[in-house]
């Protein structure tokens, strides 16, 4: 299976140091995003095409811009709703151009009908260009139900984060509920306290359960979305090591699961 990584994943090293080591660790691909504001980690998206075409890097998915406070405006009328959305089919146009398997998008806020009618002049753009839109699982279940239930596209798919259904709704089984709309992955750990994107040597998910639920979904690349920040002697290298190695057991899981 295809493994890969996002392109930040805890320290601060220039662009193109940073897409060496994950060459040399084995990574096929990576995950990042266009937003500015990370333009210090992982360098402006044209940039970063640059530097994975030079280390024969595959492109993953992308994730959307945005600020955690702002996306509730998404749901309500304004000229802020708007913004996000003029920003998301700003992405959904860089995914296409570049060649991302997909664009991956936070929801949070309450179902409205403005926002219903934002979001289906997205998804009809990704009909349009033929990129999906993967709705990521985070501390928001109510609004991601209601968008799976009341629109329909079929550019419309998921995003699953281990670590977030981890934290905030365990006993809901986002695989298999979603096992027809997935089409990316988030893989991290945590110890159930809070969203650590951590290492599984720090976190306790069950990740043979996680394998039988990705049982016939090889086609999707095992993406790793790490925010290293532990304090301890753990180089860039041993991380990226340590990742690879949990992509390729969790692969052998999923191998092994019945």
């Amino acid at each position: 299976m295809n493994k890969g990584i996002s392109f930040y994943f805890g320290f601060n090293l220039k662009p193109e140091i940073s897409a060496k080591l994950i060459k040399e660790a084995g990574f096929t691909s990576v995950i990042t995003n266009a937003d500015k504001k990370f333009k210090y980690q992982n360098g402006s998206i044209r940039k970063q095409i640059k530097i994975f075409k030079k280390y024969g890097i595959k492109l993953s998915s992308l994730h959307m811009q945005y600020n955690r406070e702002e996306l509730p405006y998404f749901w309500q009328e304004g000229k802020a709703g708007e913004h996000l959305k003029r920003r998301l089919i700003k992405d959904v146009k860089i995914a296409k151009k570049y060649g991302f398997t997909c664009v991956v998008v936070h929801l949070d806020g309450e179902y409205s009908k403005i926002g219903e009618k934002r979001l289906k002049e997205v998804l009809a753009l990704c009909e349009k260009l033929n990129v999906p839109l993967a709705i990521e699982n985070i501390d928001c279940q109510k609004l991601f139900l209601e968008v799976f239930e009341k629109i329909s596209s079929p550019m419309l798919k998921f995003c699953y984060d281990s670590g977030h259904n981890h934290v905030y709704d365990p006993d809901f089984n986002y695989l298999t509920k979603f096992s027809d709309k997935l089409i990316a992955l988030h893989l991290h750990d945590n110890d159930g306290t809070a969203d650590q994107h951590t290492l599984n040597k720090f976190g306790n998910i069950n990740w043979k359960e996680i394998a039988k639920k990705l049982k016939g979904h090889e086609d999707i690349s095992l993406d790793y979305e790490i925010l290293y920040r532990a304090k301890n002697n753990l180089t860039e290298k041993d991380v990226l090591a340590i990742v690879k190695n949990q992509a390729d057991e969790l692969e052998r899981l999923i191998e092994a699961a019945e």
